[in-house]
């Protein structure tokens, strides 16, 4: 049964996954619903090779039972027994974790649900003026204020989109969520790639410069003596993988700016390591480690460029590409009135949430 669908859902999963202007890492979420059942991405795993029967498959009726269901105030509580429903509304049988924003995604009417954060749509809602840029671009769409993912995320969207729908008499197909990403939703894969060609068409055309993305030279036997320095360092006994990257958008990148979103900091952590370009590197890395409780996975060295620190190549490597789309997401808010950070209370429980830290160890491969 759906057999069609499911293959269509996962050709669309493969499309936009294998996309770097769409999803990096594990991030990004796409989903398919009948009257009764939801299938959607199980949490951290990846987009572009997910396959039909790799989706984590619940009932509807159970999730939809969930926004009558009085939580616990207090966070860790309420969250642990959003999961426990969330798990519990699984088919029998299914032993997958879904994605935390499912609830997100039964919200919608539409068929097919394609949740991403492109860098040029995080220029948008990570930019001070995102909101009235929004309305501008995209009057149809419903823009949520930065919050909480998960349930919390879920009850705002609900409250938005009922509120969109009782004014409009429609359902809503586009949801932009600051410091987050964007919902696109249709009843078919072919109005869904219309929808999403739309938005990333009608951004180009409003962004005034792009990033700045051509590498440049650098002193490579200054890099290799940093990156041999750093690997010990964030390894210990067993020596760490380092990347290295040099473009004219990293040697212009304040790397004072705060995390932008989520997945920024689930790959590289909420705060990076600045190094002036004589300075002592063993020095200032375990000044960062003890001021902060964890290593620095990413290493700016002043007028060199960035380096980027994983227990193996694959979390080195993701390290590098998710820094480097926050560096990119900071050029296209320049667009939009500039640069506007998660808030801090944001930072803090992102850092702190266990599902988070759940997807990006299945996304390594942990």
């Amino acid at each position: 049964m759906y057999t069609q669908q499911l293959a269509a859902l996962a050709a669309m999963s493969n499309k936009y996954g294998a996309n770097p202007e769409y999803v990096l890492a594990g991030g990004g979420n796409t989903s398919f619903k009948s009257e009764d059942r939801l299938w959607v991405k199980g949490s951290g795993t990846a987009l572009a090779t997910i396959k039909a029967e790799d989706f984590v498959v619940l009932e509807r009726k159970s999730l939809d039972a969930m926004w009558s269901t009085q939580y616990p105030e207090e966070e860790k509580a309420r969250e642990a027994k959003v999961l426990e429903d969330m798990m519990n509304a699984r088919v029998e049988g299914e032993s997958r974790r879904p994605s935390v924003e499912t609830l997100l995604h039964n919200l919608f009417p539409q068929r097919y649900i394609l949740h991403v954060h492109p860098a040029i749509v995080n220029g948008l809602t990570c930019a001070k003026n995102g909101k009235e840029a929004t309305k501008q671009l995209f009057p149809q769409a419903v823009w949520v204020e930065a919050c909480k993912p998960g349930y919390i995320l879920a009850l705002e969207c609900k409250k938005l989109m009922d509120a969109y729908k009782q004014e409009t008499g429609k359902d809503c197909d586009l949801l932009f969520l600051e410091n987050h990403g964007v919902f696109f939703a249709a009843d078919t894969v072919q109005q869904l790639d219309v929808l999403a060609e739309g938005v990333m068409n009608a951004l180009a055309a409003a962004v005034k410069r792009g990033p700045a993305l051509e590498e440049v030279p650098a002193d490579g036997q200054k890099v290799a003596q940093i990156a041999e320095v750093l690997a010990e360092l964030y390894g210990g006994e067993q020596a760490a993988a380092v990347a290295f990257l040099a473009n004219k958008e990293i040697l212009s990148y304040d790397p004072a700016t705060k995390s932008l979103s989520p997945d920024h900091i689930v790959y590289a952590k909420a705060k990076q390591l600045a190094i002036p370009a004589d300075a002592d590197v063993k020095e200032l890395f375990e000044k960062f480690t003890a001021e902060n409780g964890y290593k620095p996975k990413i290493v700016f060295v002043e007028g060199l460029g960035m380096f980027s620190c994983g227990a193996n190549e694959k979390e080195a490597s993701t390290a590098q590409i998710v820094m480097l789309d926050a560096i990119k997401v900071v050029a296209y808010t320049e667009s939009f009135g500039g640069v506007s950070p998660m808030p801090e209370f944001l930072i803090d429980f992102i850092v702190n949430w266990e599902v988070e830290s759940y997807r990006s160890k299945v996304s390594l491969g942990k």
